[in-house]
């Protein structure tokens, strides 16, 4: 894929972006590899970051464990940035325009309470393990392509192209930060997510859920091999905890993570 194709690729998905619209895709801006989705991802962000309210304030990864990874014939896990105007601190109001075909994910979110440079990676669990806060979290996946584009693609060109739109990012909500966090096993942690005050939303386990720290790590060194560092404050979001929910404008969610904190929601 040249540097043409990749800017023209990033200049549609940027345009959408901003637009809060849904697009029809060309089938030859699609990427055909990691290295091309890459390439769009981050021109598509140097096109939003011009605007300053979209400096970069995190990353967050999706499709962390093989079990997911399985069912949606993806090949890894699916990283994209957090933009400063789509972090929201709960009890949050976000408005659903901002994220066409948006769900909702229950997640944990690390905070950096230091800078870390890409040029010291690969970085391990203890050395992690001493910079970082936790902090509950939600994710509302968005995309920015039309439905009738999704369809015409297999299961691989769809991971690509999530790839590219910014690892599917809508918005994201985080709550209040936990500092004793370490002996809280996130991978055995049932959140209590709730839709509307109905019945809780089934939480992910075993070959689907796997360890939030452990996606922490990947994130981070995943993220500095492409050349990219971190800053104190910085936010990582790690792998779904429940099974993704489909919003809807007016929609309540409100969460419970035993040990960690609370959460809560309103879509506008």
């Amino acid at each position: 894929m040249s540097e043409e194709t990749v800017f023209q690729a990033a200049q549609r998905l940027a345009d959408a972006w901003e637009d809060r619209d849904t697009i029809d895709f060309p089938v030859d801006l699609l990427p055909t590899d990691r290295e091309e989705a890459y390439a769009i991802q981050d021109q598509m962000a140097r096109l939003i970051a011009v605007d300053d309210t979209n400096a970069v304030v995190g990353w967050k990864v999706g499709a962390t464990r093989p079990g997911v990874q399985q069912a949606e014939g993806y090949d890894g896990p699916i990283p994209g940035r957090i933009f400063a105007s789509t972090l929201y601190h709960s009890p949050a109001l976000i408005p659903l325009m901002t994220c066409p075909h948006a769900k909702l994910e229950a997640k944990i979110a690390f905070v950096l309470t230091t800078d870390l440079d890409p040029h010291h990676y690969p970085f391990n669990r203890e050395d992690l393990a001493k910079v970082v806060v936790l902090h509950p979290a939600f994710d509302v996946t968005s995309t920015r392509y039309d439905s009738a584009t999704r369809k015409r693609w297999d299961k691989m060109q769809n991971m690509l192209a999530g790839i590219a739109d910014n690892g599917n990012g809508g918005a994201i909500a985080i709550g209040a930060e936990l500092e004793d966090w370490y002996g809280i096993s996130l991978t055995n942690l049932n959140v209590e997510l709730r839709m509307n005050g109905v019945a809780p939303v089934p939480n992910l386990f075993g070959e689907s859920r796997g360890g939030p720290f452990e996606a922490l790590v990947w994130t981070i060194n995943s993220v500095c091999k492409r050349g990219f560092g971190f800053s104190t404050g910085d936010a990582i979001l790690t792998g779904s905890l429940t099974e993704s929910q489909v919003l809807q404008k007016g929609d309540q969610a409100a969460a419970h993570y035993p040990g960690i904190g609370e959460m809560s929601v309103v879509f506008s």
